[in-house]
């Protein structure tokens, strides 16, 4: 995500809700605040973010998506002859949604393919191949009973050598049931 804004290529991420697609989003938004107020030493070299929400759901039309594109776009502008190092990002949530037989993304093309401003969409099915060919989809697959037993043990704080110490596997029983 990082690198897909600060180089304003677009980028979709494709996975099964529950899958941590926004939430991936909203930590680099947190995390890129400007050489001032980021606090990581590697984030101060990078530009903050002046995100650009759009949800989308089948209500959801083309001027919608257009209007919020131009708004990026004027800020954006706006910015840089202010010679600020600030990037406005498109975040589109939920992209799989609008209407495919309106063909409501069909409105993307034009700002996919002169990036004037950094793209994100998270969706949970695919795009068609005129959107996806603009873009680079990252597919989230589920994690592997391994994944989340690794996952579970480190909330918890333990070591994977622990559960192979401990001959009850009580906690393989309240994972697995």
């Amino acid at each position: 995500i990082v690198v897909s804004i600060a180089t304003r290529t677009a980028l979709c991420i494709i996975g099964v809700p529950g899958q941590s697609k926004t939430l991936s989003f909203q930590i680099v938004l947190q995390n890129l605040q400007g050489a001032q107020l980021s606090a990581k030493p590697f984030c101060k070299r990078l530009p903050a973010i002046d995100p650009f929400f759009c949800l989308g759901s089948k209500y959801t039309r083309s001027q919608d998506i257009a209007f919020i594109f131009e708004r990026a776009i004027k800020r954006e502008q706006q910015y840089e002859q202010n010679r600020m190092n600030t990037r406005c990002v498109v975040f589109l949530d939920e992209a799989s949604l609008p209407d495919e037989k309106k063909m409501v993304l069909k409105v993307l093309h034009p700002y996919l393919d002169d990036c004037k401003v950094a793209f994100v969409a998270v969706a949970n099915k695919a795009f068609d191949a005129a959107n996806a060919n603009r873009m680079i989809c990252i597919y989230r697959s589920l994690p592997s009973k391994e994944d989340q037993k690794i996952l579970a043990y480190g909330c918890l704080g333990l070591q994977l050598q622990q559960r192979e110490e401990n001959e009850d596997n009580s906690l393989d029983k309240i994972i697995y049931g």
